[in-house]
């Protein structure tokens, strides 16, 4: 779970900065649609697309693997974070960008070395929510998880759930306060970032 939940993170930072940058900065035809059309993806319910996902990933030899689990939790997470991050790039002044363009910085030198550091509560705050989200996610996983090594900890503490061993309660509350361990870790380590990244924007002045 750890690992997956890592990863799939790392792959949304990496695509939703980038998009983020591109909506919130640059004017062209379309924009408005397309953000409306990537944080409707959202809306669609998992069900219509769960058994398409499925064969996807038995015909590409995923289930079962690590890698399938950062891919869909990667999916699933991407317009909400290339949302949130956005939301953060909006509240940044342009003239930072033209100063810096007035000094011969291009684009990516902008983004790497201005928007980042200056969002960086938002970043992290973004994937905490994609981090809690995939710890939850349930229905993909399942799917795809179809043999117990490959089980993940939302699946696993479904199947301590019934049986003919019936509710195993001390395994229940082993693989929770295994997924609770994990995410009160990083809130209590970055709770600074955290707060200014919930609080960033909200007052302006």
């Amino acid at each position: 779970s750890v690992l997956a939940i890592i990863g799939s993170v790392i792959i949304d930072l990496a695509l939703a900065i980038p998009a983020a940058y591109s909506l919130s900065r640059y004017e062209y035809r379309g924009r408005d649609d397309i953000g409306f059309y990537i944080l409707s993806t959202r809306m669609m319910a998992p069900a219509i697309v769960a058994i398409p996902i499925f064969f996807l990933f038995r015909n590409m030899g995923l289930l079962d693997t690590i890698w399938a689990l950062m891919l869909i939790y990667a999916a699933i997470n991407l317009s909400v974070v290339t949302w949130i991050i956005r939301s953060y790039m909006l509240d940044i002044p342009k003239e930072l960008e033209d100063a810096a363009r007035t000094d011969g910085a291009g684009d990516l030198r902008i983004l790497w070395e201005i928007i980042i550091p200056t969002i960086l509560p938002g970043i992290i705050t973004a994937a905490v929510i994609a981090m809690i989200f995939a710890i939850n996610e349930f229905l993909f996983t399942l799917l795809i998880a179809s043999t117990p090594d490959a089980y993940t900890m939302s699946v696993a503490l479904a199947n301590f759930t019934g049986g003919s061993d019936g509710v195993i309660y001390n395994a229940i509350a082993l693989v929770a306060f295994l997924a609770f361990v994990p995410v009160f870790l990083v809130v209590v380590l970055i709770q600074k970032h955290l707060s200014r990244g919930l609080t960033m924007g909200a007052v302006k002045g």
